[in-house]
């Protein structure tokens, strides 16, 4: 049995590890623009902070051990380039999925598409 993973995304991207078990390898898709959204990150005061799909906090993307995870970007931020970075997942063999802007990948320009493809290690 291999260990589920939930990849929570948040302003940075991060995993965090679940403790559910299966036995086969998939494939999971997901699509997200990335938009401004208005939001209280801080329960205060609202502002203009960067969404998927329309939400924040971030959705979650659940995989498991063996997975393959692809991801489409769409970047409709307009005025802001962006990218997503993966907390807490070892990129051996896909670094430059990382997505960490200027380091291992080049930022999405507005209005840009970029897929993510890797397998969860």
């Amino acid at each position: 049995m291999k260990p589920r993973l939930s990849l929570i995304l948040c302003s940075c991207f991060l995993l965090s590890p679940h403790l559910f078990q299966t036995g086969h390898s998939a494939t999971v898709e997901y699509d997200f623009s990335i938009t401004w959204v208005w939001a209280t990150p801080d329960g205060t005061t609202g502002r203009p902070v960067i969404g998927i799909n329309g939400q924040w906090p971030l959705p979650r993307i659940e995989a498991t051990v063996g997975d393959t995870v692809v991801v489409r970007t769409l970047n409709l931020l307009g005025n802001q380039s962006t990218s997503l970075h993966f907390h807490g997942l070892f990129m051996n063999g896909s670094s430059l999925m990382d997505g960490t802007s200027h380091v291992t990948q080049c930022a999405i320009q507005p209005g840009a598409r970029f897929t993510y493809t890797f397998s969860v290690r």
